[in-house]
């Protein structure tokens, strides 16, 4: 929610909102400033404050460690103060770095989220799924040395006595995912989207010749990522070859290969107005129009 859902619906300027946050557009649909039902720009200024509260969490002599964001937290346990310094580059890089400073040396357990995607579970019921089986999986060290990854309710738990200075390491690789929708989701049949880490990506038609429906991503596409410091405020853009299907004057399919960028979701619409595809057919049957949505608020 925090990378995707809520970060589409506020421009990189800050100024502009999403009431919507579609999954495909004409490029006819614009961020706007305002709102006769202004929810939006409030609950932003709403939310964005309270954002400490949910890194992290205590339960008993449990600390909880929700979210990944360089920084330090100070966090009560029963008999002792905990300070925690992160450094890590997440969401665009898996690897996370922990300082442990107990204000009173002793046992507790740390529990570091392990998120369902770093799993192999895209979504926790089958309404959507990975394509394709990925051998990496997520790693843990403690003061260096190579740790068992004991994960219970989607965190892996360290109990141990903790000193100053102790660090822990986790490691969740990123490879980039297609993923897949129910059958029962009829728009979305024989397409996929594409996520790394927890980033969902789109594409845009100013960075695909002009146009994105038409693209087809094939599954046998291999995929790479790029960091881009120059491009939407510095992302991660996922890269590959894809292939456009188009009419020649006879009205025969052709099929032109052409490169593929894709830019993480929240950073659509930032660039003027233009087509965008999150759903990307896999095969030459799926290409479609594009859906014209009703964005009227009621």
């Amino acid at each position: 929610v925090l990378y995707n859902g809520l970060l589409s619906g506020v421009s990189l300027s800050g100024d502009r909102f999403f009431y919507q946050n579609p999954l495909e557009s004409a490029g006819d649909y614009e961020r706007s400033p305002w709102f006769e039902v202004a929810c939006c720009p409030p609950n932003m200024t709403r939310f964005l404050p309270s954002l400490p509260g949910y890194v992290y969490a205590t339960r008993d002599d449990v600390l909880f460690v929700n979210l990944f964001i360089a920084g330090a937290g100070e966090i009560a346990l029963p008999g002792r103060t905990v300070v925690l310094t992160q450094e890590t580059r997440y969401p665009w890089f898996g690897e996370i770095r922990l300082t442990v400073t107990p204000e009173v040396e002793g046992p507790f357990e740390l529990a570091l989220r392990v998120p369902g995607w770093a799993r192999g579970e895209a979504w926790p019921t089958p309404l959507y799924a990975f394509h394709g089986a990925i051998d990496e999986r997520p790693a843990l060290k403690v003061n260096g040395e190579s740790a068992a990854l004991d994960v219970r309710d989607g965190y892996a738990r360290l109990r141990r006595e903790w000193r100053a200075g102790d660090t822990v390491e986790l490691l969740l690789p990123m490879p980039v995912r297609r993923v897949v929708a129910s059958e029962a989701v009829s728009e979305d049949r024989g397409r996929a989207a594409l996520q790394r880490g927890p980033i969902v990506y789109a594409v845009e038609g100013v960075d695909n010749a002009g146009r994105v429906f038409g693209l087809v991503l094939p599954d046998a596409a291999a995929l790479g990522v790029e960091y881009r410091r120059d491009l939407l405020g510095g992302i991660v853009a996922v890269t590959g070859p894809a292939v456009v299907i188009s009419k020649d004057a006879a009205g025969r399919t052709v099929e032109t290969r052409q490169p593929l960028l894709a830019i993480p979701y929240y950073a659509w619409a930032n660039r003027g107005p233009g087509q965008m595809l999150v759903w990307l057919p896999r095969t030459a049957a799926a290409v479609r129009a594009p859906v014209k949505l009703d964005m009227t608020i009621d």
